[in-house]
């Protein structure tokens, strides 16, 4: 069913919440301010007890990293959805205030991005990310005895086959680059298991007034333990997603993740096209119809710089 907005905040009204705001809305729902310091969020897809697990995370994330991080106070289902009430948070989106990519002072758009990303792969993944799940699948992304690289390749291989007839007639030579794919996933050297956020937007980091990031929100759409150069991969493409620039985007990227912290840009390009393939058909099922990323990662996948990674 397509959503409006008044549906949604009635049941909000439900709960006993008379004047709510919308603030943003994702892949995993819409969120609503409540005042007296509270946020609601509306959850498209998730279960009550995947949003416990969720609450979990939350609670052994907290202190770990130098932003705030979300908290849930509690747990309803006044309809068709589940609903979270949490603490609202400091800080303004990214996107609200950053430069666009090429505008004078872009860079501390950058800065404020890598540094966020960094931050990350110094955290050690808790021990309740072994049972999470991750986009709308039932079972753990990895739990434990499954090493990073089967747990990647066997997600990327289930969400090719589930949506393989929309990708392949829009992919040049689409089987040979999947193919090649789980080869060059295969000689990847196993990494040190970092948490990994998944969905590092530009709408997702609150800053200060200075551009200094004070908050990450939104972990659970792909929060696993795994490689945190999967991290860095992943938050390239969708800092800047729909941007006719994206490539560029993305270069300017892997450059200074090559620079700081050591990445190698091939295998930075490889769980690019890893991440898009798993994210192409992510809102598939959005209640709200919002664009497919179809077309997003038949762009990477016949780019140049891919024809000759996995050709």
């Amino acid at each position: 069913m397509s959503l409006s907005d008044a549906f949604l905040q009635e049941q909000l009204h439900s709960l006993g919440y008379r004047e709510v705001e919308q603030v943003a809305i994702g892949m995993q729902g819409a969120v609503f301010r409540l005042g007296g310091e509270k946020v609601a969020k509306i959850w498209f897809h998730a279960g009550e007890s995947e949003l416990r697990t969720l609450g979990e995370l939350y609670a052994a994330l907290d202190g770990r990293l130098p932003y705030r991080t979300p908290r849930v106070l509690d747990l309803h289902r006044p309809g068709p959805y589940w609903v979270t009430i949490e603490e609202e948070l400091p800080g303004v989106p990214l996107h609200t205030v950053a430069p666009q990519f090429g505008d004078a002072g872009w860079e501390r758009m950058r800065d404020c991005v890598v540094e966020v990303v960094e931050a990350l792969a110094q955290v050690e993944a808790p021990a309740v990310l072994r049972r999470t799940t991750v986009l709308d699948e039932p079972d753990p992304f990895r739990p434990d005895g499954v090493s990073w690289i089967d747990a990647l390749s066997g997600l990327v291989r289930r969400r090719v086959a589930r949506f393989g007839d929309q990708l392949s007639p829009v992919i040049d030579d689409f089987e040979t680059k999947i193919e090649n794919l789980f080869g060059l996933l295969s000689d990847l050297k196993e990494p040190e298991t970092r948490l990994v956020h998944g969905d590092v937007t530009a709408g997702n980091i609150l800053v200060d007034g200075n551009l200094r990031p004070v908050t990450l929100l939104d972990f659970g759409l792909l929060t696993v333990p795994g490689d945190p150069v999967f991290e860095a991969a992943a938050t390239a493409t969708v800092i800047d997603l729909w941007s006719p620039r994206a490539r560029e985007v993305e270069a300017a990227f892997d450059t200074e993740f090559a620079a700081r912290l050591g990445y190698d840009t091939e295998q930075l390009l490889g769980y690019r096209c890893a991440y898009s393939l798993i994210i192409a058909n992510a809102h598939d099922q959005d209640p709200y119809n919002r664009d497919t990323h179809v077309p997003l990662t038949a762009n990477l996948l016949n780019s140049p710089q891919v024809a000759a990674l996995l050709s």
